[in-house]
């Protein structure tokens, strides 16, 4: 259920601390405040819920960390201790996993905050604010999961295939199968395809692959001549193969997969045979 939130009618504006609160409230934004002389931690409202308590409360900042994740209480505790260091600046910038002190539910945090310093570089405070991002990390780790299952399957494909982003058409991924008929190794990866086969620019092969990229239609060449650069010469070579278009959960089309077969031999034997 999502929270509702009206604004006082009889005021005609806010004073700055009012816009500043209501804006956190709105973002579902908590904040939190360590008192460093008596090491307590206060948190408002929203905070509490994302420790799993629903009362008011005020902890000890070694108690604290017990509402954290097992596996990102030292994590936490490094960073805390770091932010208080005057070299650092004051930055606090972390995400780590809570886990309720009352529900015992798991939640993912975005917290960050800052420390204050004394001529001395003594920190006399250090506050901030927490966000739940529990749906963008599961999120995230879905998407990579899927990411390291496609990875998995076209590395271990036989078939040359490789993985093209966006319209400068980006080598995200390419198997062994296809690095080797292409003459190029691993250093490709993460280049824009003009860039890693700066001869394909005369060739129809990016114009293809566009068109795949805007269409969204398979495109497929039994025979495809194409001309690679190995050994400082252009080398003529023909390829079964074919473009499909990349969809994600949007429906929107975002890249091409390329898989190729080499038939030069095939094709140079035909043409033998047919005096060619």
């Amino acid at each position: 259920m999502k929270r509702q939130f009206s604004l006082p009618l009889n005021k005609s504006r806010f004073s700055d601390l009012e816009r500043l609160s209501f804006a956190l409230q709105a973002a579902q934004v908590g904040t939190w405040d360590l008192d460093l002389e008596r090491r307590q931690v206060w948190w408002d409202e929203r905070c509490r819920e994302l420790h799993g308590f629903v009362k008011e409360v005020e902890v000890a900042y070694e108690t604290s960390l017990e509402y954290v994740h097992p596996a990102d209480q030292s994590r936490v505790d490094q960073a805390v201790t770091w932010a208080l260091n005057p070299k650092s600046l004051g930055d606090y910038d972390i995400e780590f996993r809570t886990i309720g002190g009352e529900d015992y539910k798991l939640r993912w945090v975005h917290s960050k905050g800052q420390a204050f310093f004394d001529e001395h570089g003594k920190a006399y405070r250090f506050s901030g604010i927490m966000q739940d991002i529990t749906s963008l990390v599961l999120a995230r780790q879905q998407l990579e999961a899927s990411e390291r299952h496609w990875r998995s399957m076209i590395e271990s494909s036989p078939a040359p295939t490789a993985v093209l982003i966006g319209r400068e058409m980006n080598v995200q991924a390419a198997n062994k199968a296809m690095l080797d008929i292409i003459g190029r190794d691993e250093s490709i990866l993460g280049k824009d395809l003009l860039e890693a086969i700066p001869e394909f620019e005369s060739q129809p092969m990016i114009g293809l692959a566009l068109n795949v990229l805007e269409q969204g239609h398979i495109y497929h060449d039994p025979e495809g001549r194409i001309a690679i650069l190995k050994e400082g010469c252009l080398q003529e070579y023909w390829f079964s193969y074919t473009y499909t278009p990349l969809v994600n959960e949007k429906k929107k089309i975002y890249g091409v997969m390329v898989t190729a077969i080499d038939v030069t031999i095939l094709v140079q034997a035909r043409r033998t045979s047919q005096g060619k």
